[in-house]
């Protein structure tokens, strides 16, 4: 028992060296390509995405490797990275998995709204047995992160808080998870659900992530246009 005293007292003393990845945003950041090397900001820490605003986003290839410099308050930062995306004003790169060594991160995963349905197929009791759902009606999604997901339709008694369900959810890729309620409210003649979601198949964990970081860039550059229209 003592070990694992010890082993939390490190883990604690470990997560206290680490700095938070907000300190990294506003900061003078330079990227490095393969052609060319310029300064930006970066403005945006989210889930698995950096942007950094930057004029000359243009001359960098989508898929690139990029050394990305950051000129923090805790000091300057250096690391490796990959432009996903970029539009008008900026680039969209990949937090690189060595981040996790350096930063902490408090945040839950990002929510994107998505349009898609939802199916209960089961509920899962509490001992391990269950019940199949005959017929269910499909519920709409408002929003998904990698582990979690809202979504309304028509009430039923297994949308109680605390259930476990087992469903598949359809958002242009299909998937089998299983749901936990935490939250549910009426509104209107329809009943909203907020749920924490495991994904039953690892490999549909890839995609997923692919396409909430599709609607994350999506969201980012629209957010850009309206603001320079209003210029």
């Amino acid at each position: 028992m003592a070990h694992t005293g010890d082993n939390r007292a490190a883990l604690s003393d470990l997560d206290k060296d680490l700095l938070p990845l907000n300190v990294l945003l506003h900061c003078r950041t330079v990227v490095e390509g393969k052609n060319f090397v310029t300064t930006g900001v970066m403005t945006h820490v989210e889930g698995e995405l950096f942007e950094v605003e930057l004029p000359e986003f243009e001359q960098f290839e989508l898929g690139e490797t990029v050394k990305m410099t950051v000129y923090s308050p805790a000091g300057i930062q250096s690391m490796s990275s990959i432009v996903f995306a970029k539009y008008e004003g900026a680039i969209a790169l990949l937090q690189p998995p060595e981040l996790q060594k350096r930063f902490k991160e408090r945040r839950e995963q990002p929510r994107v709204e998505i349009e898609g349905k939802v199916q209960i197929v089961r509920v899962l009791g509490s001992s391990g047995e269950d019940r199949e759902i005959g017929d269910s009606d499909g519920l709409t999604i408002h929003d998904i992160s990698i582990s979690g997901i809202s979504f309304s339709g028509l009430d039923a008694p297994h949308f109680a808080t605390k259930s476990r369900l087992r469903a598949t959810v359809e958002i242009g890729i299909s998937f089998d998870c299983e749901l936990e309620i935490v939250r549910r409210e009426r509104q209107e003649n329809r009943m909203h659900c907020g749920a924490k979601m495991h994904v039953l198949e690892p490999e549909m964990l890839r995609p997923l992530r692919a396409l909430i970081l599709r609607h994350q860039v999506q969201k980012n550059a629209n957010t850009r246009r309206s603001l320079s229209k209003k210029r």
